[in-house]
């Protein structure tokens, strides 16, 4: 029989192996199977390593695995994946949430007083991951989410209800479309930005995602152009404009920022020393 410890790392192994995972992504997922499955902490893992892994665990662990070798996405087939410190609930109709996007939230809470009464807009929010999470910080804040997608905006909303928050909301809107003449403080943004002629959308992770949350024309530009040329409409004085985009646009969305009249635009670097996101004040 084995340890939680060892079959852990038997997982790894099998997940680097199998499915062309690097060794740290391949951890990192038999790590959160080991969570869901035992329903312990990381932190709990690592005191119970050499404790035994029930046969009744290995059971719901080894479908699992048969389901991620089969090139499901692990995040769709737990129903579930952590963001900032916290689990979210995902389906099929919302993108996964990436590590990349922390950045936003890291930004955010470097510019801005917790106990700030902000006016907050996530824009094609998904699960809602950015939105949520920026409530959860900014307690006196209201937080407005959209998205084109109705079937995100319901997995949004079951996040927000499991984090009992009260100063969010949602809308269901195409960009600004629906917003009517509210003005916010901070606009923030993970939208489209993959060319449609990106041979990364091949890669089966992608490929079994919501494409309408991935892939934007216009080089993978055109989303970013629609909210950058008409955020400063709902922005307030000085108010910010965060964006994501893909590492190799950097460039161009600096261009776009400027072509629309931002002030103190910068630009920022992820965990991997790629500038992933752009920001711009409202003159």
């Amino acid at each position: 029989m084995d340890s939680i410890g060892s079959y852990k790392k038997k997982i790894a192994q099998a997940l680097s192996e199998k499915i062309n995972l690097t060794l740290r992504e391949a951890e990192l997922e038999a790590q959160f199977i080991m969570q869901y499955v035992l329903k312990e902490s990381s932190s709990n893992l690592i005191i119970k390593r050499n404790e035994i892994v029930l046969k009744k665990d290995i059971a719901n662990i080894e479908s699992i695995i048969r389901q991620r070798l089969d090139d499901s996405p692990l995040a769709y087939i737990l129903k579930e994946w952590d963001f900032y410190g916290h689990t979210f609930q995902v389906s099929r109709d919302t993108l996964i949430p990436r590590q990349d996007t922390e950045l936003l939230i890291d930004i955010i809470l470097q510019n801005y007083d917790l106990n700030s009464p902000l006016k907050i807009l996530d824009l094609g929010t998904g699960t809602g991951i950015i939105g949520i999470t920026l409530a959860k910080n900014f307690k006196k804040s209201n937080v407005l989410l959209t998205d084109i997608s109705i079937k995100a905006i319901e997995v949004a909303k079951k996040n927000i209800e499991a984090n009992c928050l009260q100063n969010i909301h949602c809308v269901h809107s195409n960009w600004f479309e629906n917003i009517d003449n509210l003005v916010f403080d901070i606009i923030v943004s993970n939208p489209p930005y993959i060319s449609i002629e990106d041979p990364h959308l091949k890669q089966p992770e992608l490929t079994k995602q919501p494409q309408v949350a991935l892939v934007s024309h216009d080089e993978g530009l055109q989303d970013i152009r629609t909210i950058v040329g008409n955020a400063s409409e709902y922005l307030s004085k000085t108010g910010m404009l965060l964006i994501e985009h893909g590492y190799n646009q950097a460039n161009k969305v600096k261009q776009i920022f400027t072509d629309n009249k931002f002030n103190q635009i910068e630009q920022h670097k992820d965990i991997n020393n790629k500038i992933r996101v752009t920001s711009g004040i409202k003159i």
